[in-house]
């Protein structure tokens, strides 16, 4: 069955890839090459994350905790960026992410290499298409004051398919195909969230990126803000 979520995670990136060309063939150089680093650097995510599931839980564990310490780096030096917020603030976010990320940790700890995969790939189906579907239909602004480029037409987007790719995957963790359904729907709402909250603390702390290091994307709290909140919702409803 994990070969098959590999084939699963292709088609989606060829589904992809054909929107992402439709929506950019008009669009100028720049923007055209701009999308493509994305692309490409996002399917290499995807796929790393996969194999690192298929490795096993000790490895997959390795990686989470990479990808929080990296992740609290990146968030420190955005509440403390020159713009400045207030103390509060930096203290209640900070204690947020140690609790979400204990919760992350916790959910791949209790999850099997199936569950960890599908909770994976409806997050990365949602985050993907949004983007894609936005690009070619996007036309309303879903939250402009906290995440200009989002759109409703995008977010709807991402819904269908990630909830597409959650009944293509309900035979790997032994749900029915109505349970699925259902814990997609839990799982890409609170990714959702999770992605809107992120953007928030950007856009209080005056910044666009967390970071610089995934190209195309920013940082690594910016590709896996939508895990760090998925990852503990999918603990409440799996488990």
């Amino acid at each position: 069955m994990i070969g098959k979520v590999f084939a699963f995670c292709l088609l989606a990136f060829l589904m992809g890839g054909v929107g992402l060309h439709s929506a950019s063939r008009n669009m100028q150089y720049c923007i055209r090459r701009d999308r493509w680093t994305k692309y490409i650097t996002y399917f290499c995510v995807v796929h790393f994350v996969l194999l690192c599931v298929l490795l096993g839980p000790r490895v997959l564990a390795a990686l989470i905790l990479l990808i929080l310490l990296i992740g609290a780096f990146e968030l420190y030096r955005v509440l403390h960026s020159p713009s400045g917020v207030r103390w509060l603030f930096r203290t209640g976010v900070s204690a947020g992410y140690v609790l979400l990320g204990l919760a992350l940790l916790r959910f791949f700890s209790l999850s099997t290499k199936e569950m960890a995969a599908f909770v994976y790939l409806v997050v990365a189906t949602f985050d993907g298409f949004s983007q894609v579907a936005g690009n070619l239909f996007g036309r309303h602004l879903l939250a402009r004051k906290i995440s200009p480029s989002k759109t409703v037409e995008g977010t709807l987007g991402g819904l269908v398919l990630a909830a597409a790719m959650a009944v293509l995957l309900h035979p790997l963790v032994s749900l029915s195909a109505a349970q699925s359904l259902a814990a997609g729907g839990w799982i890409v709402a609170a990714g959702f969230s999770g992605d809107l909250l992120a953007s928030w603390v950007k856009r209080m702390s005056g910044v666009k990126d967390f970071g610089r290091i995934l190209p195309g994307h920013g940082g690594v709290l910016d590709r896996f803000d939508s895990l760090l909140f998925a990852g503990p919702a999918a603990l409440l409803f799996l488990h």
